[in-house]
């Protein structure tokens, strides 16, 4: 959860998690998901020696185990992320169960602190030397226990783990930029935590350490050609190192590094005022989301390459336009990452740019990371899957859901959270009134900045139906004051009623929609969205997208699936016509409520291409086949299948 309240440079400032409870509907039965299965799955392979190997870490660090340290470099981060989303459901269900685990759980760790504040079970279990190997990761674990503490002790009021966190943050604080190269935040959860521990504490220390991190990033590029330069990843493109954030007027390099960087230079921002951040900030929004970023929210179109400047890079975003499919890598930890960074762009200065990119993330972006059984993960969000039983290796391994082990680790836990904390990112405040950024079945039991009591609910099925009914049922002050209704950019005609009556103010997409008065106990608000399927183009410079398009209802993108194909059909023989109408179903074999768009497409049978590369074109017959696309986050649900969001078009003329 981001806390704004005392943010000087931040406009928006949030409701206490408490505030805001979902009631029915899509997010509700997403997130009661997420409470039963997910938190618990995840803490019992978390505390499990023969699975996550989590706790056995921590313990093995305390000197209270005997066995050997297993997982990836970041395994702490597992529990970290842990703590924070049981402490967000915790802060609304007040489970006795989840707070015995973070009780559990934070005894483990602070055993396992070092007596000067590090804590890194990585290097301290395997006698490796601190901070000699960026690829360990170690300000990374500690950045996301920072954050874990700053939510355990705001939904407790318990200091036990924020008492680790504070003498992590003075270890931090004494060591980069004085005896350690601040590019060992290279993976820079710890930005956002240490800005977060500072909303905490107060200590000016831990904010000064952030905007130290932020301000030395680029300070020692690496010079010369790809094959004369120093081996290893500081000073490189790829973990946005050779130019001073300052300067950057292009993202590049490692998904989760920029994303959290971004976002974590925006918490600088806002607590500092710092102009000379927000111009650059600014400029990188637009390079990756008019460039560089795929229709699904992707930020990491490229598994491994060179970046503009020759410098290797991985899981990364690449040259401009280059958007591949079946190639395409978009690690889900990423796109949490896109969405983290563009709410806090959206609490400095609200712009619903960013909330529409808030909610392609929500939908699309990262929601087909977790399985609709709520226990099995992507690490990849891939575009288009040719061989439905193609497994492959490292960098360019095909999308198949997994369950965190001794690996893949980070993007359960990174899903985890953001379910958790997701009615954060429901509304805000500033002095004006109440801001509504998303939609969905919930309550608002807030106050204002005057600290006026206001009651607000939401009643709609969205994103299926894009009716939303929304009602004040209480409002104690007689001052007028302004709601704001984010109006998505994909909605063209949206209607918007006060007590039954169209409201007369233009209503702009991609806007938010201002509506001052004085309002009264049962005041109604109704906004109707357009909810028609679009075929959407990417720009022409996109190669891979050429001649294809793909198929957008409101906020969801949705994808054809080889399993919803007829016998004898493969997924490149279809076309949709330019003209397909596309219409609703209910799914009886997809859960929460989901839609399918059925509709007529086209199929040119191919012969057969075995042994062959190229071959002549011949005249081919097109017959007519029905369709049926499931949204994007459905995919892969249903058995081994090939998929793909952007199809082939076939053009009126």
């Amino acid at each position: 959860m981001v806390d704004t309240s005392d943010s000087p440079a931040a406009r928006l400032q949030p409701f206490p998690l408490s505030a805001v409870r979902w009631t029915d509907g899509f997010w509700a039965d997403r997130t009661a998901q997420m409470r039963t299965v997910t938190l618990r799955k995840l803490w019992d392979l978390a505390a499990d020696p023969e699975a996550g190997h989590v706790l056995e870490n921590m313990r093995i660090a305390a000197g209270r185990s005997d066995r050997e340290y297993y997982g990836t470099y970041w395994q702490d981060a597992w529990l970290y992320k842990w703590i924070e989303s049981a402490a967000a459901v915790y802060a609304v269900d007040k489970d006795p169960w989840l707070d015995q685990r973070m009780d559990e759980a934070i005894q483990w760790i602070a055993a396992a602190q070092q007596d000067d504040g590090y804590i890194a079970t990585q290097v301290t279990t395997t006698g490796r030397t601190r901070f000699e190997d960026p690829n360990l990761h170690e300000v990374y674990t500690m950045g996301h226990l920072l954050t874990a503490a700053c939510m355990h002790y705001r939904v407790t009021g318990k200091q036990t783990l924020l008492q680790v966190a504070t003498r992590c943050a003075d270890f931090l604080c004494g060591t980069l930029g004085v005896s350690v190269d601040p590019g060992f935040a290279h993976n820079p959860s710890a930005v956002m935590g240490l800005v977060d521990l500072y909303r905490v504490t107060g200590q000016r220390q831990y904010l000064d350490c952030a905007k130290l991190i932020v301000d030395r990033r680029g300070s020692k590029p690496k010079r010369g050609g790809i094959f004369s330069r120093p081996a290893g990843m500081l000073g490189s493109d790829h973990i946005q190192d050779r130019t001073p954030l300052r300067k950057s007027t292009e993202v590049v390099g490692h998904n989760v590094f920029f994303t959290y960087l971004y976002a974590g230079a925006t918490d600088v921002y806002m607590e500092t005022g710092d102009e000379s951040l927000w111009g650059p900030l600014e400029t990188l929004w637009q390079d990756l989301t008019t460039k560089k970023m795929c229709i699904n929210g992707g930020v990491s179109p490229m598994g491994k390459g060179l970046s503009n400047n020759n410098d290797v890079v991985n899981e990364a975003v690449g040259a401009p336009y280059v958007l591949p499919n079946a190639d395409s890598y978009n690690e889900t930890c990423g796109q949490v990452g896109n969405l983290m960074w563009n709410f806090r762009m959206l609490c400095a200065k609200p712009d619903a740019k960013y909330a529409d990119i808030m909610e392609l993330e929500l939908y699309n972006g990262f929601l087909a990371g977790i399985g609709l059984d709520g226990e099995s993960w992507f690490y990849r969000n891939s575009l288009r899957r040719n061989d439905p039983h193609a497994v492959g290796a490292g960098m360019n391994d095909l999308p198949q859901r997994d369950t965190p082990g001794r690996r893949r680790i980070c993007c359960p836990t990174n899903l985890l959270r953001s379910f958790a904390e997701l009615q954060s990112y429901w509304y805000s405040v500033d002095d004006s009134g109440l801001w509504i950024h998303h939609y969905a079945g919930s309550r608002l039991d807030g106050r204002l900045v005057d600290d006026s009591p206001v009651v607000l609910t939401q009643k709609t099925d969205y994103p299926w139906d894009g009716l939303v009914q929304m009602e004040l049922e209480s409002v104690a002050t007689a001052s007028p004051f302004s709601l704001h209704l984010r109006i998505p950019g994909w909605a063209a005609s949206a209607i918007v009623r006060v007590n039954g009556r169209a409201i007369e103010s233009v209503i702009k997409p991609g806007s938010y929609l201002t509506i001052s008065r004085s309002w009264t106990s049962g005041d109604t608000i109704e906004l109707t969205l357009p909810m028609t399927p679009e075929l959407m183009l990417a720009h022409p410079d996109a190669e891979s997208q050429r001649n294809q398009v793909a198929v957008r209802r409101g906020p969801l993108l949705y994808c054809l699936e080889s399993t919803d194909l007829p016998d004898g059909v493969s997924l490149s023989e279809v076309l949709i016509p330019e003209s397909i109408q596309l219409r609703t179903q209910g799914s009886e074999d997809l859960p929460f409520g989901t839609l399918h768009l059925v509709g007529q497409a086209l199929v040119r049978k191919q012969a057969d291409w075995t042994g062959r590369l190229y071959r002549p074109l011949r005249p081919s017959r097109k017959e007519t086949i029905p369709i049926r696309l499931i949204p994007y986050f459905a995919w892969s649900n249903r058995g081994p299948s090939a998929m793909s969001v952007w199809l082939p078009v076939q053009w009126n003329d």
